[in-house]
């Protein structure tokens, strides 16, 4: 490994342990829910799997010498790769996407605002479909670039929390259908929640057992300034990590999205044999912290939909 490489490895570390960044780290509630996207039990969330993409540096991605229609990546598992215990869940998967975003239109993309700085950064990665367990190259046709940064938010003040980003790609995706958003009204509390997207870059993975949560008791020392707060997020208990974010947010009786994973709790913990190990919290309500942006906040959206439409004249 190249002194670059090692110090590569050290900055990304560094940024898994960090609490200061932005986009706050999420992590595990009670039992770890996540599941390979092929293998989970309910269909309509195997099939939306399908339109949920990974963002990834375009120079992580080199021709393969076997087929010119294929992609080649590292294969350095995520223990090694972001020094995650081996005893960890997926410990020896591969790590690939820093992001996670999902189709909304035909060539249209929806993802958190803090993964796309702004337009140079956005054609600086690839947005990559179908990376799932056993993916040792990518296919050419599974990869799209962006075209264009079409709309970028990124207010980090509760009281008009808004993240997200919409990106036009250099095409419309192919056999894969936009997923289904929430149309007006918000959902409930205590409503079960799915999200789909890559934990610390590891191929797709949905994640169930989650609830919209209510507020807790801090919120009664300022009731206003919480009500407010929640008219652009709401709070969660998805198990989640950095590399979700963008992630859609299923409501789990009707299939549609509710919103975008923005925000959530420290994921690791440094042990004492130097490697890092997932933070369990017990699960109840004071300690969900995941944050989701409502769908329905993200100014103009139905408008690009319908764009995106025309262009593609799907």
């Amino acid at each position: 490994m190249t002194r670059k490489q090692r110090f590569s490895i050290f900055i990304m570390v560094c940024v898994l342990t960090s609490l200061t960044t932005i986009a706050q780290d999420k992590v595990i509630y009670g039992e770890d829910n996540r599941k390979e996207s092929q293998e989970y039990f309910d269909k309509r969330f195997t099939e939306a799997s399908g339109s949920v993409a990974g963002m990834v540096w375009s120079k992580n991605l080199t021709p393969s010498k076997e087929s010119e229609k294929e992609y080649s990546f590292n294969q350095l598992p995520v223990s090694l790769y972001y020094n995650i215990c081996k005893d960890e869940a997926f410990s020896d998967q591969v790590p690939l996407p820093t992001c996670t975003a999902f189709l909304v239109g035909p060539d249209l993309l929806l993802t958190a605002g803090h993964c796309v700085n702004n337009e140079t950064q956005c054609k600086e990665n690839t947005w990559v479909f179908n990376y799932v367990k056993g993916t040792k190259k990518i296919k050419k046709s599974n990869t799209y670039s962006c075209k264009k940064l079409i709309d970028r938010k990124l207010i980090t003040d509760n009281s008009n929390l808004k993240d997200y980003a919409l990106i036009q790609l250099d095409r419309a995706v192919e056999e894969v259908e936009p997923l289904p958003l929430r149309e007006s009204g918000k959902v409930e509390r205590s409503t079960p929640l799915v999200v789909i997207g890559h934990p610390v870059g590891l191929p797709l993975k949905i994640a169930d057992g989650a609830k919209v949560r209510g507020f807790v008791l801090s919120n009664l020392l300022n009731p206003f300034q919480a009500f407010k707060s929640r008219k652009n997020y709401f709070i969660t208990n998805t198990d989640t990590y950095i590399g979700n974010s963008g992630s859609p947010v299923f409501n789990e009786n009707t299939g549609l999205v509710e919103g975008i994973l923005i925000q959530g709790k420290k994921d690791f913990s440094l042990t004492e044999d130097d490697c890092l190990r997932s933070i369990n919290y017990k699960d109840k309500r004071k300690n969900s912290e995941e944050k989701v942006f409502r769908v329905l906040q993200v100014d103009n959206l139905q408008e690009e939909i319908d764009k995106s439409y025309e262009r593609t004249n799907r």
